[in-house]
């Protein structure tokens, strides 16, 4: 892609900085990470996509922590009301058993 962007964080793609720690995506201008272009260097939409494409091996998640807002490893819930939380989980002891998005109050548990 051909992009001019001057300020950090300004550019329209993402592409991974290897040799700088364990790597990370951004979308600072080249310059930034010492490269001249982007030219023959695979971009992403997003930091995440790029952070899957090119760092999907780092165990330690570094290149997700980068990001702005990274993704956490288990989401944090509190739901009051039936059927409000944003995961489901299985209950059992109940009939054959089933996944729920209830409070887990809802079961006993």
């Amino acid at each position: 892609p051909t992009v001019t962007a001057t300020e950090a964080g300004t550019m329209t793609v993402f592409y991974p900085v290897y040799g700088e720690g364990e790597g990370f995506c951004t979308n600072d201008p080249p310059a930034d990470h010492g490269l001249s272009s982007l030219d023959g260097i695979v971009t992403s939409a997003t930091n995440a996509e790029c952070c899957t494409k090119h760092f999907s091996w780092q165990k330690s998640g570094f290149c997700f922590s980068q990001m702005a807002n990274p993704p956490t490893q288990a989401p944090t819930v509190t739901a009051t009301e039936g059927g409000t939380m944003t995961v489901f989980y299985p209950v059992y002891g109940e009939g054959e058993g089933f996944c729920a998005n209830d409070p887990p109050t809802d079961h006993g548990l």
